[in-house]
């Protein structure tokens, strides 16, 4: 295991990367279909809700089921979940627009097989390489990521510039065959060797209060939620931001979301590089801080061509800052839990994560609606830097500096099922 890591992990990671691009094709898609046909906050807005509070209610029932099931058996569900999706809507879609309700249904399939396969990728990743390499494992991780999203949105544009949205959305099918192919090839830790005499709901139960007696990673989550709650509508309304604010159109808000995600590969290159275990929050509070700043001025720049291109260059600095500091808290809550306890961990992190944004965009959609997007901005770079004090102002969380890193790959038995 001590030599063959890097394969291993390698396998899988390119192969949930490749599907995670074809995923963003189809993302992007969508968004640009939803934009362009509703032009509405408010609709756009409940959309992102059925995302959120899909990922609210299964995150925390699926932890347990990562720790118990054969995890590549939950990779793959996610994936052809979401192909499933696709193909209903080819099928449909031939008859002429996608209504609004179908696309309804397609986003919350989505988000629930996103629920089921980001907490089990993340619970995989401190299995799979040594200790050390877990934060910059993170890094990369979002690097690559960023660096799909960085074509993504203009290969989004540019497909639905030609295609029906409908024969869009096949590209998920091709992403579920690559993943499929690297999750088979891939050996992946299982538990399941374990005695578990405990019930499913006893798991569930304990899970919640591994993490509520952690006081260190449960006052950093709220933390990190009540700034979601303020911070992630605002992200959520971008392509608005840029079609109505700054009169822009569907290829200047790619452009948008290409320089973002410039930004977030460079931030997830420099944690991967060069991040250690050693003062990860510390860290991660300055670069969050960098986000911060950006958000805020992204707030008040002038509604014209001029304030647009000010607001495409300040992407950089506010991915960078976002990525940079993602990379390291992520890697601190993998690693503040036993290997076999990752799943349920990674389950409710995502629930609280995924809380906050369905919360603040109940009020931020007629807020928009009232006093205009860009406000939502400034709002947005005063909850980081208040999150960000008062996650140094607490001992336990700022004792999350010097945690004692509870997994290692070295340590876990490898499943070859």
């Amino acid at each position: 295991m001590k030599t063959k890591w890097k394969k291993n992990f390698f396998t899988l990671f390119v192969g949930q990367q490749l599907s995670f691009f074809t995923s963003m094709i189809a993302q992007y898609a969508l968004i640009w279909y939803l934009t362009d046909r509703s032009k509405s906050p408010t609709l756009l807005a409940m959309y992102m809700l059925i995302a959120f509070i899909t990922g609210i209610i299964i995150g925390p029932l699926v932890g347990p089921l990562i720790d118990r099931m054969n995890k590549k058996i939950l990779l793959l569900s996610g994936d052809w979940i979401v192909a499933l999706a696709a193909i209903i809507l080819a099928i449909y879609g031939q008859g002429g627009p996608l209504p609004f309700w179908l696309l309804g249904v397609a986003m919350f399939i989505r988000s629930f097989a996103g629920a089921i396969q980001t907490p089990t990728t993340q619970s995989i990743i401190p299995t799979l390489v040594p200790e050390t390499f877990v934060p910059k494992v993170s890094g990369l991780n979002g690097a690559f990521n960023s660096a799909s999203m960085i074509i993504t949105p203009a290969i989004g544009a540019f497909f639905y510039s030609l295609l029906p949205i409908s024969q869009i959305m096949l590209v998920d099918v091709a992403g579920a065959i690559i993943a499929t192919i690297t999750v088979l090839m891939t050996q992946i830790p299982s538990f399941e060797h374990l005695d578990n005499p405990n019930s499913y709901l006893h798991e569930l139960v304990a899970g919640f209060k591994l993490v509520r007696h952690h006081k260190g990673i449960f006052n950093f989550l709220i933390i990190t939620t009540l700034i979601g709650m303020f911070a992630w509508p605002a992200f959520s309304l971008y392509p608005l931001i840029t079609t109505t604010y700054f009169h822009g159109s569907i290829s200047d808000a790619s452009i948008v979301e290409v320089f973002w995600s410039i930004g977030s590969l460079l931030g997830g290159l420099l944690i991967g590089l060069f991040a250690t275990t050693k003062r990860r929050l510390t860290i991660g509070v300055m670069w969050y801080y960098l986000a911060g700043i950006a958000f805020t001025l992204m707030g008040f720049l002038p509604d014209n061509r001029h304030g647009l291109w000010i607001f495409i260059a300040l992407q950089l600095p506010g991915g960078i800052g976002f990525m940079a500091a993602n990379g390291l808290f992520m890697s601190i809550v993998q690693q503040a839990f036993p290997a076999k306890q990752t799943g349920r961990i990674m389950g409710i992190t995502q629930a609280m994560v995924s809380m906050a944004s369905p919360i603040g965009l109940i009020f931020a959609a007629p807020l928009a609606e009232t006093i205009g997007i860009p406000p939502l901005l400034i709002i947005a770079g005063v909850s980081i830097f208040i999150g960000n004090i008062a996650s140094m102002l607490l001992p336990e969380v700022r004792e999350l500096d010097h945690m004692v890193v509870m997994t290692d790959a070295t340590d876990d038995k490898i499943d070859n099922d």
